[in-house]
């Protein structure tokens, strides 16, 4: 600890270059995971915090939520048979005007029972009590749209928002919450605990829903991938970076050797280094991070919290540590007699 400290106040300018290129490279990677937060909850934030363990689905659907369709009569037996509370869910993509004006508004219907556990906690106004009314997502107030006002659908068919909700979106969309006694068909069954079912339904765990989604999978796998390849970029740099500055300290290191020192005391100064360095330039990340997501529109779908952040920061010091063990091999193999001649000559 003594010797890394003292090289690192020491070679200060070459340490704050290494941390200023660690740091930047962090940030990327916190800035892409808040996208990857944000746009997973702007796409399936109303799957995510379902009151249900389990959906059941056609089978033939092969969990995609949008493809199952299962007849009210079937539904209800579903739930008859199931230990604990269930529910049905049955989910429609509209187009809506306020008050029958001009501008069109896209919405997520979700249906199920009034006062059922899939019905989420009302933030604002009240909770529906009449056939008219609807719970929505507080998003649609970026729409203009406040209590009392009336969504159109159709010629034939309104509701009235008596309240709104939060973090309710579904396909980039905001989620309005109906009521469901007068459909002939839902999409699933929500089951709390372990669902049973026969062998024309299939009971998909929450969270493998969400791949039914439309474009959740192919988003979360396209910025996943670029945070994976920031990780290497992270431990290509810091491995290059190290094993340069270690070629370069060959004789230092091994007059040190000469004078009684072993190679886990040279070791554990050069992974001390690695370490300092991967947790200022975290902190610093995280804070530039937050600036920067500060400036991001409202409406823009990212979100960085310190539970966001935790994972990846372990991950980079890991990296890190791990990008950096190359030059270790350097250290292990200095003859103390050959970089005393190499520093005499």
């Amino acid at each position: 600890m003594f010797l890394a400290i003292r090289e690192l106040l020491f070679a200060k300018t070459k340490y704050i270059l290494i941390s200023l290129i660690t740091t930047l490279t962090v940030s990327l990677i916190f800035i892409v995971s808040g996208l990857a937060e944000g746009l997973s909850a702007d796409n399936a934030s109303s799957i995510q915090g379902l009151a249900a363990d389990y959906l059941v689905l056609e089978a033939e659907a092969e969990g995609e939520l949008g493809n199952s369709f299962i007849p009210m009569q079937q539904a209800k037996e579903i739930m008859n048979d199931q230990e604990q509370e269930a529910n049905t869910l049955s989910v429609q993509m509209m187009n809506a005007t306020i008050g029958g004006g001009d501008k069109q508004i896209s919405l997520a219907l979700f249906a199920t029972e009034r006062g059922g556990m899939l019905m989420p906690e009302v933030m604002e106004g009240r909770f529906p009590k009449q056939e008219n009314e609807v719970l929505a997502d507080d998003s649609l107030k970026q729409e203009g749209i406040q209590i009392g006002d009336e969504l159109q659908l159709g010629e034939k068919t309104s509701y009235v928002v008596s309240g709104f909700t939060t973090d309710q979106r579904y396909s980039h969309t905001p989620v309005v919450f109906i009521e469901s006694e007068d459909l002939k068909q839902v999409n699933a069954v929500a089951v709390k605990g372990v669902a049973v079912t026969d062998g024309d339904y299939s009971a998909v765990p929450k969270i493998d829903a969400l791949g039914g989604i439309p474009s959740y999978s192919q988003e979360q796998a396209s910025l996943n991938m670029m945070i994976i390849f920031l990780y290497v970029i992270t431990a290509f740099v810091l491995a290059a970076f190290f094993y340069v500055m270690t070629l370069q300290k060959r004789d230092q290191f091994g007059v040190l050797k000469a004078l009684g020192a072993n190679n886990k005391y040279l070791i554990s100064g050069l992974i001390t280094q690695i370490i300092l360095l991967s947790v200022v330039s975290v902190g610093i990340a995280t804070a530039i991070s937050f600036g920067v997501g500060a400036l991001f529109p409202a409406d823009m779908p990212f979100i960085l919290n310190m539970a966001t952040i935790v994972q990846p920061a372990i991950i980079i010091i890991v990296v890190s540590v791990l990008g950096a063990v190359v030059s270790l091999y350097q250290v292990v193999k200095i003859d103390p007699l050959e970089a005393i001649e190499g520093v005499a000559a």
